[in-house]
């Protein structure tokens, strides 16, 4: 229960505090996507290549874990594909969102300023975001993009490939393991600049959420209630059953592997499915409550989680 209050507690309130000055009107909307630009683009990636450039390679702990929530999420996605559209007649695009939203965490903006603060947790933590960054995200923006008439299978598939490479906080983590293969000191003024933004990243980050949820407008739940419980379903329950599951059978035993990894499911829709979702034009209505419904669910999910493996 002292995690709760230590750590969760604080968070929520930087999260609240990014409410307060959105209704307030002291940030906007286009603000806090500048917000979201710094960390995604700059303050994030330094976070994660300063966690990467001083660590080993990752070890089979840290596959089991990957492979634990790579379990979790494929099982979402299928799952919230094809019985949404069942369910709701979508096209296979909206479908795709909908696949998003179930799958897709608030692992960024939220997890991860939790997993940096509590010893142990942030190295399992970035292996679940490898395999989220690298094939996860791959898979549900080749689900959510509309189909081209025409287009080669090798041009896909090399987009496919490529595609998480372009991801500034892959090339992050990539980066930092590099760096620590080659074996170079990562001290002095090169370890204090990255510690410097890296630093910024976790409060930035959770207040920029407070003023999306402050600023955006959310749709009526009513008129989307059946659609957003399914992703709530998918996202808050089945794959984090689905995950923990995993990791019992591949028998993981480290506690902090397994806080990381409960921390990383526990999350909600992340502020990305949005994104992604106005993008392509499809589902944003559905994608933007999801993350309203979810981030409130995740307020218990987080804490539970934090009083348990805290």
């Amino acid at each position: 229960m002292s995690a709760v209050l230590t750590i969760a507690l604080p968070v929520f309130a930087v999260i609240a505090a990014g409410v307060f000055a959105g209704r307030a009107r002291l940030f906007s909307l286009s603000e806090s996507d500048a917000l979201n630009k710094f960390v995604f683009r700059f303050a994030m990636p330094c976070a994660l290549f300063g966690l990467t450039a001083g660590a080993s390679p990752p070890d089979a702990k840290d596959l089991a874990v990957g492979v634990s929530y790579g379990a979790g999420a494929l099982t979402s996605l299928i799952f919230g594909y094809f019985l949404a559209q069942r369910l709701f007649n979508l096209t296979k695009q909206e479908a795709g969102a909908h696949a998003l939203s179930s799958t897709l965490g608030n692992a960024v903006f939220l997890g991860l300023p939790i997993a940096l603060t509590i010893d142990g947790w942030a190295r399992p933590f970035v292996s679940a975001m490898l395999i989220e960054g690298t094939i996860i995200i791959a898979i549900l923006t080749a689900l959510i993009s509309p189909r081209k008439e025409g287009g080669h299978a090798l041009e896909r598939a090399v987009n496919f490939l490529i595609g998480p490479i372009k991801n500034p906080l892959i090339m992050g983590m990539i980066l930092g393991f590099l760096y620590s293969a080659i074996g170079i000191p990562f001290a002095g003024p090169v370890k204090i600049f990255f510690d410097l933004l890296g630093r910024a990243a976790g409060p930035t980050a959770l207040f920029s959420l407070g003023v999306f949820l402050a600023t955006h407008q959310f749709p009526a739940f009513k008129s989307v209630a059946g659609r957003v419980s399914l992703i709530a379903f998918g996202k808050m329950a089945l794959l984090p059953a689905v995950a923990l599951t995993t990791a019992y059978f591949l028998g993981v035993s480290d506690p902090d592997y397994w806080g990381a990894l409960a921390l990383f499911v526990a999350v909600p829709s992340g502020v990305g499915t949005f994104i992604l979702a106005s993008q392509y034009r499809v589902y944003t209505s559905e994608s933007a409550a999801a993350i309203s419904f979810t981030t409130i669910l995740s307020m218990v999910t987080i804490s539970v989680v934090l009083a348990v493996f805290g």
